[in-house]
């Protein structure tokens, strides 16, 4: 019986890594093909990005947004300013409307709270232990290790490594709560995003920005995913 439930136990384990794997790898091609899908397709309403944007700022926002112009393709909102890229802000597609109505979902996240502000902090400690945790757990490890076989005979290299372990743990386990926060903030602004582009699509329309705005979630969860199997050396690095 013990051994049916420990073979169960593998199987789902072995189930779950591949299921991440599947994530980590090729959520960036299941991306671009939903959102070349949606680069091609004009929305109905017959309206630019940049006059949605005019709208929804007058209409939810009391003209308070800026806008600036942002880099190809790096359209982004931050600290009540919406960025548009020369790309972006002329285009009619489904793909720019979506794209812009989900950083104003950031836009209203801002407004009503500092859900962005604690993720920013969030952010700048995350990526301090994502430099040091697999060097601080590699050098814990290799100390352990030595004074395990003998190598090292004094008891202050255990504590030394067990402290750098369990730093890099902390520092490990932070960096995946980040992300998770990430994709959490990230997935009620694709919430509030839909609520405005059903004010001017069709439900046709909006299942078509929904499943693109899914997709794009869903490499924020294969970042999560590379960071927690970061240690397989099995998943693909993201392009520059």
């Amino acid at each position: 019986m013990i051994r049916y439930v420990v073979i169960g136990v593998i199987a789902v384990v072995v189930i779950l890594l591949c299921v991440c794997f599947s994530i980590a790898n090729f959520s960036g091609e299941n991306y671009f093909v939903n959102l070349d899908k949606a680069r091609r397709i004009r929305n109905s309403a017959g309206f630019s990005t940049y006059d949605f944007v005019l709208e929804l700022n007058k209409r939810h926002f009391s003209n308070k947004l800026k806008l600036a112009r942002a880099r190809r393709y790096e359209d982004h909102y931050s600290h009540g300013v919406v960025a548009l890229s020369d790309e972006t802000v002329s285009s009619d597609s489904l793909a720019s409307i979506a794209t812009i109505a989900h950083e104003i979902g950031h836009a209203r996240q801002d407004f009503r709270g500092n859900k962005l502000e604690k993720l920013y902090r969030l952010r700048k400690i995350g990526k301090v232990f994502s430099v040091f945790v697999f060097p601080l757990m590699m050098i814990g490890t290799v100390l352990g290790a030595l004074y395990a076989f003998g190598v090292l005979s004094e008891v202050v290299f255990l504590y030394i490594a067990i402290a750098l372990v369990a730093v890099g743990l902390f520092g490990f386990f932070f960096v995946i709560f980040e992300k998770y926060k990430e994709i959490q903030i990230e997935k009620e602004a694709s919430k509030f995003a839909i609520v405005y582009l059903r004010e001017y699509l069709s439900e046709e329309e909006i299942l078509l920005c929904k499943e693109f705005l899914d997709s794009a979630r869903l490499t924020y969860w294969a970042d999560l995913f590379k960071n927690l199997l970061a240690w397989t050396f099995l998943t693909k690095k993201n392009k520059d």
